[in-house]
C-alpha cells in the first residue's frame, strides 16, 4: 500500500499526525533502502527475551511482543498478557483479510477508525480467520527493543544504538526485518536534511513516536507506508 491511495497514513493516530503531513508533502523513498535482515539476537531478539532490566516489555523484529509472537499468539494470549482491552473493533481494510483489533490506552476512543487506523495508544491486531496476532502498534514507552530504543528516544540516540540513520520518505523511520516479522520505529519532529550523492533524506532532531511489530505472513493492510 502507498500513502496517497486509500486511507491516509495514520490521520488520527496521536503520534503520527506530523509524519502524515510529511508523507503527503515529500517524494517517497522505498524502505528497501533501510531494510536489513538480521540473524543476530542482539537486534532482533530471542525467543526467551521477554522484559528489559527496567521492566519494560521487549519487542523484536522476529515478531515478539513480550511473551506474545506474531503468527502464533491468539486473543486469549493477548488478553492474558495485556489484560482486558478498553476497546475492540472488528473490520476490514479494502481487499485485505478481516481483522479484530484490541485497543489499550484508548481514552474513550474506539480501537481503530472505520478503516482500521489505530486510535488507541496500543493496538493488537488479530487475523479474524486464524485468530493469530498479525500486527502490534504502540505509542507507549512501556515497550522497548533490546537496544533500549522506545517511544520518546531521541533520533540521535536511536541512530547510535541501532548503528544506522533514520531515513526520510513517506515516513521517517527505521525498519529491521527477519524471516518471521519486522520491527518498525516511526519518528516525529525534527527536519529532513537532503543528501544528494546518493540522494536520500536524513532526519535530524525529533524522536521515536510509535513502534510496530508486524508479521511477514499476515497483514491487515491498515498501516500505509509500513506494510507495503
Amino acid at each position: 500500500m502507498i500513502c496517497p491511495g486509500g486511507t491516509a497514513a495514520f490521520p488520527h493516530a496521536r503520534a503520527a499526525r506530523h509524519t502524515y503531513a510529511l508523507c503527503m508533502a515529500r517524494p517517497r523513498i522505498a524502505f528497501t533502502t533501510i531494510v536489513v535482515v538480521l540473524a543476530a539476537a542482539s537486534l532482533s531478539g530471542s525467543v526467551s527475551a521477554r522484559t528489559t532490566g527496567s521492566g519494560r516489555v521487549l519487542v523484536t523484529a522476529t515478531g515478539h511482543v513480550g511473551p506474545l509472537r506474531v503468527d502464533e499468539s491468539d486473543r486469549v494470549d493477548v488478553i492474558g498478557s495485556a489484560g482486558k482491552p478498553e476497546a475492540e473493533r472488528r473490520g476490514r481494510y479494502a481487499s485485505y483479510a478481516p481483522f479484530d483489533a484490541l485497543g489499550y490506552g484508548c481514552g474513550g476512543e474506539p480501537a481503530t477508525d472505520s478503516a482500521g487506523v489505530p486510535m488507541c495508544k496500543t493496538v493488537f491486531y488479530l487475523d479474524a480467520k486464524s485468530g493469530k496476532l498479525e500486527l502490534f502498534y504502540t505509542e507507549d514507552d512501556h515497550y522497548s527493543n533490546l537496544r533500549g530504543v522506545r517511544v520518546g528516544t531521541t533520533t540521535a540516540v536511536a541512530e547510535a544504538r541501532m548503528h544506522r540513520l533514520v531515513i526520510g520518505g513517506c515516513l521517517d523511520g527505521l525498519r529491521v526485518s527477519t524471516k518471521t516479522g519486522f520491527l518498525f520505529m516511526g519518528f516525529k519532529g525534527g527536519h529532513d536534511r537532503v543528501h544528494r550523492h546518493p540522494y536520500y533524506l536524513h532526519l535530524v532532531g525529533g524522536h521515536v513516536g510509535f513502534m510496530v511489530v508486524h508479521s511477514q505472513r499476515l497483514n491487515p493492510g491498515v498501516l500505509d507506508c509500513i506494510d507495503s
